[in-house]
């Protein structure tokens, strides 16, 4: 059985978990949050390479890791962090 995790402090923990299954027929769970808000910051881009973590990320440009869902709410389009694939542009937010 497969289980998500969300801590009940989560900003997530109201959200909904559905399965999604891509055009090449690989299923997945993601966390739904609903109708798309427009989000207008300043954000620098970034070309993913392999080996890099959006935690790491979040790490070196906010210097604390736990701050990855600042880069995740800009970047609607990748919908699993674990592995996007290399060369993939995402922005990273400026935080005022």
């Amino acid at each position: 059985m497969e289980r998500t995790v969300i801590s009940s402090r989560s900003r997530y923990a109201r959200h909904v978990v559905e399965l999604v299954t891509s055009p090449d027929g690989i299923s997945r769970r993601v966390i739904s949050t609903g109708p798309q808000e427009t989000i207008r910051t300043r954000a620098r881009r970034y070309r993913w390479r392999d080996g890099d973590r959006v935690d790491l990320l979040a790490y070196r440009h906010y210097g604390d890791a736990t701050q990855w869902w600042r880069i995740a709410d800009v970047n609607p389009h990748v919908m699993d962090w674990t592995e996007p694939p290399p060369g993939t542009i995402i922005r990273i937010p400026h935080v005022t």
